[in-house]
């Protein structure tokens, strides 16, 4: 039995794995005896008399140890795979949903700059119109006022000047029945002379001029110079009514010309200021837009920053799981194998 015991001690230590399997292998945490503390109980059972069945027994134990140890560590690499499996496909779904958001909300980041652009751009040629509007506004209304002036100054001079030529005709009637003098006569044309510069119808100067001179020269005989000089001024004063008139109704279609343009020009005015407001908040919506959506790309990115480092530690532990099975299942492959070739020898040195 001592050259039994001998010859197993020497075979594991010519043994080509023999470094390797005095090694522990730990499964889930757990540890086994060595190869070592096995032979030397193996070689101390046979160099205390024990049978080659007894040590032909212990390899077999030994040996259905080792496979119940492959079958658990079968099991749980099968769970370590499903669940790797599973875990790896839920942080590739999670990246890609994170991928998606992102993309989604940097595509709604850009619309929402773009519009805001847009709206800035239109908000400033709005601005710059409103401008220039109430500029044309106040300009209309200075004309208007201008010519609201002129008008007025005008009318006031053709009343006086009709004022002037119905009084003027009442002192003639009076002169020529007596009861007036040369001198209200005199009176007469100057007002009529100044009459006529103000309404800028100097030809009037003259024929008064005429008319009061032959007065000068003839001798009592005024009835003709009076029938002349009275015609003048009623010619005059129709005139002065037509003018009046015409002048009356350039004014009115002044003023609805006015008031047609104003009216277009407030419109406008009103609907820019309605379109400011409009762009003023379609410009806060987009900015509100683009905070939420910086908000959702950090959120996503982050996201997907987050699952990617979890997937790349999953993949690597993973890949340990699978490194450690392959490894353990090789060294128990050798083991058994070492196993059956020590029953062996014991059984052919027995026999």
């Amino acid at each position: 039995m001592k050259v039994i015991a001998v010859t197993l001690v020497l075979l594991l230590v010519g043994n080509a794995f023999a470094g390797d399997l005095i090694h522990k292998y730990p499964i889930i945490g757990k540890s086994k005896p060595s190869l070592v503390s096995i032979l030397t109980e193996l070689e101390s059972k046979l160099t205390t008399g024990g049978s080659v069945d007894t040590a032909v027994n212990f390899l077999d134990s030994l040996r259905a140890s080792i496979d119940s140890e492959q079958i658990r560590h079968d099991q749980l690499y099968t769970d370590q795979r499903n669940q790797c499996s599973a875990e790896l496909e839920l942080r590739t779904k999670d990246v890609k949903d994170a991928e998606q958001v992102l993309n989604r909300a940097t595509e709604q980041y850009e619309n929402c700059s773009t519009s805001k652009k847009k709206a800035d751009a239109e908000l400033d040629n709005n601005l710059d119109s409103q401008k220039a509007t109430d500029t044309d506004i106040k300009i209309l209304d200075s004309i208007r006022q201008a010519g609201a002036q002129n008008y007025n100054a005008k009318k006031q001079d053709h009343i006086d000047a009709l004022r002037s030529i119905q009084e003027s005709l009442k002192i003639l009637d009076s002169f020529q029945s007596g009861g007036a003098s040369l001198a209200q006569m005199s009176e007469i044309s100057l007002r009529m002379i100044q009459d006529a510069v103000k309404l800028k119808t100097t030809n009037i100067m003259s024929q008064i001029s005429t008319i009061f001179a032959q007065m000068l020269t003839q001798n009592g005989g005024y009835i003709e110079v009076f029938e002349r000089l009275k015609q003048l001024l009623q010619n005059l004063e129709q005139n002065l009514y037509t003018n009046l008139q015409k002048i009356s109704e350039e004014e009115d279609q002044s003023i609805q010309e006015y008031d047609d343009r104003r009216v277009h020009l407030v419109e406008y005015y009103n609907n820019l200021k309605r379109t400011e407001n409009k762009l003023r908040d379609h410009i806060t919506t987009m900015d509100i837009c683009q905070d939420q959506q910086s908000a959702i790309i950090d959120s996503a990115r982050g996201k997907k920053v987050r699952n990617g480092e979890i997937f790349d530690s999953a993949t690597r532990m993973c890949n340990d799981f699978a490194s450690e099975y392959e490894k353990a299942t090789s060294v128990r492959k050798q083991e058994l194998d070492l196993v059956d070739r020590v029953r062996s020898k014991i059984i052919e040195r027995g026999s």
